[in-house]
């Protein structure tokens, strides 16, 4: 809403007796949202509270306009400095109290491209001691991608002296990664993505699809599982979140199109992609099992949620998070609690805190005082012009990318915020209404649990990334329509006379039904207008692979 007052006439003069009469009008924005003056909060852009158990959370802005900000990570010297980077390059410092943020650093050899530049970071725990800070980003070599860790002294308030510690790391356009944690006793863990070549993921003397270990020079630690290499761990597809706690080192990965995972990284362990995904729970995955030690996730999403950045809540501050994973979830558009066994070895429960209220979230982090801290990637390589099932708003939003502060309330902040609004969860298929008003149906649930987030709730797709299925061959031909989705797609193809070469997972772990439904809305919707798929016609199909 926005109010107009008239202040006043201005009469200027202009040259000997000349005069202009000219109208001054303010306006004046009036937001929806409220901001609470005080000392420490006035730069905060509160945007409701939360009621738990026994806890009232205010939730505010602390940053936005931000560009893609990957990774969030406290200072361990000053308490209200909270560092963030931003995928094009920069590495930034916020201050809690005042909202002012100071760039350290401008990379300029960082190869930026959608969902590649400036990736994992860290802080070493003990900065007084060891005042390192590491980076690992994408840049070019030889026409192609290739991915480096940097260490970085912190002198005076800036990043001076960089030393490469290991380079040449393969890269690609997706599945880079990555997070760095550093540990008590000054070892280096890094997750890498499988850089699209899923099958180098069991290839111990590659570096990708692992967790590498290293001393703080770059060197390769005397007691690591295999002698002489960095690897710590395998068998990984694209581990988005790191951290340990409590001498157990936790891992997020994107699973492909089933069994995104939370899993306790062991040395020498093997996580099993790209022949296993999730649990040992499948037929096609079972010889592999058999044959190998694979050690299965202590939680798997599926449908997936995109697991990205997550933290350990040690604090009592919340005591409903207390001893949890605090998850942010990209595709799923929550923040998530796995609450935790006292061992810390299994997941005892898991509530989705917020859902749906911040959009995509990349990265979280617990502060020192317990206050929660999270950041938005709306802007990122995968926006959601066209909302669906997880995002009922247009991403990115208003003044996209945010840094967003979760705290106890207090009475008096707490009665002056509203209640968040509580968003449907994915979760609630039986009482899903859709926004025309019809009750869902089975295909159209598993379209958007499986589909949607690649080929848009509408069947748009993402030019140059996904493909369309509006009115297209690979649609109206049955027998190849089903031949996809059972076996994926894999290697370039062309749509509507546009080049894509994106991989498509192999959907084989649904059931004949449900492939029957999905494949049966695809075709009858987006303009398509063909016969339904049944189950028969898929059995049949699984059935000629067996064979």
């Amino acid at each position: 809403m926005k109010i107009s007052m008239n202040l006043k006439h201005n009469i200027i003069k202009v040259g000997l007796g000349t005069y202009v009469l000219f109208l001054m009008l303010l306006n004046v924005s009036c937001s929806e949202r409220i901001k609470i003056v005080g000392e420490d909060t006035s730069y905060q852009e509160y945007l409701f509270k939360k009621t738990l158990e026994t806890s009232q959370l205010a939730v505010s802005v602390v940053a936005s306009n931000l560009d893609y900000p990957w990774d969030l990570c406290w200072d361990n010297f000053e308490e209200n400095i909270l560092w963030f980077t931003e995928i094009k390059g920069t590495v930034n410092q916020l201050n809690t109290d005042t909202g002012k943020i100071k760039t350290l650093l401008r990379l300029e050899d960082v190869l930026v491209k959608k969902s590649y530049g400036l990736l994992g970071f860290a802080i070493h725990p003990n900065m007084k001691l060891h005042p390192y800070v590491f980076l690992h980003y994408t840049y070019s070599k030889n026409d192609g991608i290739r991915s480096k860790l940097v260490k970085y002294n912190y002198d005076n308030g800036g990043l001076v002296s960089p030393k490469t510690i290991l380079e040449d790391i393969p890269g690609t356009t997706y599945h880079n990664g990555s997070r760095i944690v550093i540990s008590k006793e000054n070892k280096i863990f890094i997750s890498l993505g499988d850089a699209g070549r899923k099958e180098l993921a069991q290839n111990s003397s590659e570096m990708t699809g692992k967790v590498l270990r290293l001393n703080l020079d770059g060197t390769i630690p005397n007691d690591n599982p295999i002698k002489d290499s960095p690897v710590w761990s395998w068998g990984h597809r694209n581990p988005q979140g790191l951290v340990l706690a409590n001498g157990i080192l936790y891992s997020s990965e994107h699973g492909e199109a089933n069994d995104d995972e939370m899993n306790v990284i062991e040395a020498g362990g093997n996580y099993g992609w790209p022949d296993v995904t999730g649990y040992c729970n499948e037929p096609y995955e079972n010889s592999f099992c058999k044959d190998s030690i694979i050690v299965e996730p202590i939680k798997a999403w599926t449908p997936t949620i995109a697991p990205s950045g997550i933290a350990y809540y040690g604090s009592k501050t919340i005591p409903e998070w207390t001893n949890s994973i605090l998850v942010g979830s990209l595709k799923g558009t929550s923040l998530r609690v796995l609450k935790l066994s006292v061992d810390g070895t299994s997941v005892e429960g898991e509530t989705i805190a917020f859902n749906r209220q911040f959009g995509r979230i990349r990265d979280v982090i617990s502060a020192p005082n317990g206050d929660v801290y999270l950041c938005t990637s709306n802007k990122d390589w995968h926006p959601r012009a066209n909302p669906g099932f997880y995002s009922d708003t247009k991403l990115p939003m208003r003044n996209d990318d945010k840094i967003i502060r979760i705290h106890q309330a207090g009475k008096d902040l707490g009665n002056r915020l509203e209640e968040m609004k509580e968003k449907q969860t994915p979760l609630d298929k039986d009482t899903m209404v859709y926004k025309n008003g019809t009750v869902h149906n089975d295909g159209m649930f598993i379209y958007e649990n499986y589909c949607a987030s690649c080929h848009k709730a509408d069947g748009s797709g993402a030019e140059g990334f996904f493909p369309p299925l509006t009115k297209t061959e690979g649609v109206a031909d049955k027998d190849r329509l089903i031949r996809s989705v059972i076996n994926g797609v894999s290697g370039p193809l062309e749509v509507k006379g546009i080049s894509y070469n994106m991989d498509m997972p192999s959907f084989k772990f649904l059931t004949d039904k449900e492939l029957a439904d999905v494949l049966t809305y695809v075709r009858a919707s987006f303009g398509n207008n063909s016969s339904g798929v049944t189950e028969e016609e898929v059995a049949n199909y699984k059935s000629m692979l067996q064979n």
